[in-house]
C-alpha cells in the first residue's frame, strides 16, 4: 500500500480520522494525502469571493491540524482541487494511483440517525477506490480477526482484493468468509471465485432476509476487528446507496468497515 487519502470535512471527528490515517500510513510506509471536502456552492457570481475565502480558511484549518499532530514520519501532503471534491479525488487517483481512502462515517455527529453522511456516502458510492470507514473515536490497531461478508462470490478486476491481501500479509489478519444467501437469489451468485476462497481456510454461509441480517447474526457471536463488504452495482449496498446518506436503521457498525470495489 503506497498512497492513502484522508478526505476531511468540518466535523469534530476530523482529527480522529486523520490520526487513524496517519497511524495506518506509518505502519504501511505509505504516503498520506489530505483533502478538504467542504466545498460550498454559491449561485451568484458576486459571492465567489466568499467561497474562495471559506476554502482558504478550511485549508488553513487542516494545515494547522496536521501541524499539531505527530506525523510519525509519514509524508503528508495537502491535495488541492477545483470544483467538486469527487473530481479532485479522481484527478489525484490518476496522478498517484490511490490504494485506499480513509474516511469518517458522518460529517455531523449531531445527527444520531445517520451512519454514513453525504461525504462518506458519496465516496463509497461514486468512486472506484476502496474505502475504510473509521467509527467515531476509534483508534488504529492492527486487525487480527475480520469478517468478509458477501452474497455474490464473483470478482472482477485484478486489484479488487488488494486491500484484503494487504491486511492479510501486513498484519496477519485472519479472514472468515461469510456467504449470505437471500431469498430469490440466483444460484450462480453462490459460486465463489478461487481468489476469494484462497483468502481464508474458514468459510460459512447463512440464509437471511438481507445481507445486513446475516452480518448481524455473525457479529453477535464472535467479536471481529474489521468488517469487509463489496460495493457493487447489484451487491451489498444496492439498497443502501440509493441515497448518498445511509441511515443507522438500514446499516450500522461500530467496527471499522472496509468497502471493496471492482478494480482493474
Amino acid at each position: 500500500m503506497k498512497n492513502i487519502l484522508a478526505p476531511l470535512g468540518i466535523s469534530d471527528n476530523a482529527k480522529n480520522t486523520l490520526v487513524y490515517a496517519i497511524d495506518l500510513a506509518a505502519k504501511s510506509q505509505a504516503n498520506l494525502y489530505v483533502m478538504d471536502t467542504f466545498n460550498p456552492s454559491f449561485p451568484n457570481a458576486h459571492l465567489l469571493n466568499v467561497k474562495q475565502a471559506m476554502g482558504s480558511r478550511n485549508r488553513q484549518r487542516i494545515k494547522t491540524l496536521i501541524q499539531q499532530l505527530d506525523s510519525k514520519g509519514v509524508n503528508i501532503q495537502m491535495a488541492s482541487y477545483d470544483g467538486d471534491f469527487l473530481s479532485g479525488i479522481a484527478s489525484l487517483d490518476q496522478q498517484v494511483q490511490l490504494d485506499l481512502i480513509v474516511s469518517g462515517p458522518v460529517p455531523n455527529a449531531d445527527d444520531e440517525a445517520v451512519f454514513l453522511g453525504p461525504t462518506a456516502g458519496r465516496v463509497v458510492k461514486k468512486t472506484d477506490i476502496p474505502v475504510l470507514i473509521v467509527p467515531e473515536g476509534h483508534a488504529f490497531s492492527a486487525p487480527k480477526k475480520a469478517l468478509f461478508a458477501f452474497k455474490r462470490g464473483e470478482i472482477k478486476g485484478d486489484r479488487s482484493l488488494a486491500p484484503v491481501q494487504y491486511f492479510k500479509t501486513q498484519f496477519q489478519t485472519a479472514f472468515e468468509l461469510l456467504l449470505v444467501k437471500v431469498p430469490n437469489q440466483d444460484r450462480k451468485d453462490q459460486q465463489i471465485d478461487h481468489e476469494i476462497v484462497e483468502l481464508s481456510n474458514k468459510m460459512g454461509s447463512t440464509e437471511n432476509g438481507t445481507v445486513y441480517q446475516g452480518v448481524l447474526e455473525h457479529f453477535q457471536s464472535v467479536q471481529r476487528d474489521l468488517l469487509v463488504v463489496f460495493a457493487r452495482k447489484r451487491g451489498f449496498f444496492e439498497k443502501l446507496l440509493g441515497s448518498d446518506v445511509v441511515l443507522k436503521k438500514d446499516f450500522f457498525t461500530k467496527t471499522p468497515l472496509l468497502v471493496l470495489k471492482n478494480r482493474k
